[in-house]
């Protein structure tokens, strides 16, 4: 998985210093890493180097990390993002819930995004567990002053539930279904 990680990162960062996609002012580019990844040592080292080859600023770069490395590998987590962070890259501890522990850390890592896993934004409107869980979610999030982007959002009326409830961001095929990075503009 970390070379795959590596791959994408170099093509992503060679992509956006060429011009395609374009990123507006304010916005970043997210890229989703492997949980094996956070383990392997040499891979802040390789990110540095590719962020100096291709001259992309850090701050148009959001990681995302799963919360079960985070959690599992917290001292290495708790590196990497402190290193990047520093430098101008976001963070974003994705599939937020997913698991165990995630609450006691949350304090001690420097991220701006917490992503709500999709199990509980699915059925939001139907579900009142799922909807006061993402509530207090969000609540925690503020407390911690970290945006909150809410995964797999599907459809009209789960989107206006997510907004009342003060997401700051949604993804999901109510925004756009995925495709290649060629037909981005």
């Amino acid at each position: 998985m970390s070379h795959i990680d590596r791959w994408v990162v170099q093509a992503a960062l060679t992509a956006i210093a060429s011009g395609a996609p374009h990123l507006p002012n304010g916005r970043t580019c997210s890229i989703n890493l492997s949980a094996q990844t956070i383990g392997d040592e040499d891979f802040l080292e390789f990110v540095v180097d590719v962020l100096d080859h291709t001259g992309v600023l850090p701050e148009k770069i959001c990681f995302e990390l799963p919360e079960s490395a985070v959690v599992s590998q917290f001292d290495q987590a708790q590196r990497f993002i402190s290193v990047l962070h520093g430098i101008g890259c976001r963070f974003a501890l994705d599939d937020f819930g997913s698991g165990i522990g995630s609450f006691a850390n949350l304090k001690h890592l420097a991220l701006d995004y917490l992503k709500i896993d999709g199990m509980y934004t699915r059925d939001l409107v139907q579900d009142s567990v799922n909807r006061e869980m993402v509530a207090a979610m969000i609540k925690l999030a503020r407390t911690l002053d970290f945006q909150v982007v809410a995964e797999q959002v599907e459809d009209q009326a789960s989107f206006d539930a997510l907004r009342a409830l003060g997401v700051d961001f949604v993804q999901g095929y109510i925004i756009e279904k995925p495709r290649p990075l060629q037909s981005v503009h």
